[in-house]
């Protein structure tokens, strides 16, 4: 099955030999569309049933249907690292109070009976 997909990033995704700001357009959509196309692959690589059944082909690369599942990937991966970003927040604060636990001062339980005499 021959895809009609660049998955490799190239700088010069024109082809005209120089990188202009031409480019810069086509590296965003590139970088957008590539997680809804290689869903589509995956489909028909993997399971050729359910891509014959949704009619999927190379010539879905690109369009609205990798559109939506981009987004929605995109989405779900910028919750994931929100998801970890807090995670790991939680984790170093505890790791930076139990490091600090043992170089801070406790309170004397018997300062007010000593302080009385």
């Amino acid at each position: 099955m021959a895809a009609a997909r660049r998955w490799e990033f190239v700088a010069d995704m024109t082809g005209n030999g120089t990188v202009t700001i031409s480019d810069f357009w086509l590296w965003i959509e590139w970088l957008y569309f590539w997680p809804g196309d290689a869903l589509i692959y995956v489909a028909m690589e993997y399971a050729p049933g359910v891509a014959k059944f949704l009619e999927l082909t190379p010539a879905k690369y690109g369009g609205p249907l990798s559109l939506f599942l981009s987004f929605g990937l995109w989405i779900a991966a910028l919750g994931l690292l929100v998801l970890a970003w807090q995670f790991v927040d939680r984790v170093g604060a505890r790791a930076a109070e139990a490091l600090l636990r043992p170089f801070r001062r406790r309170p004397d339980p018997d300062f007010r009976r000593s302080s009385r005499k």
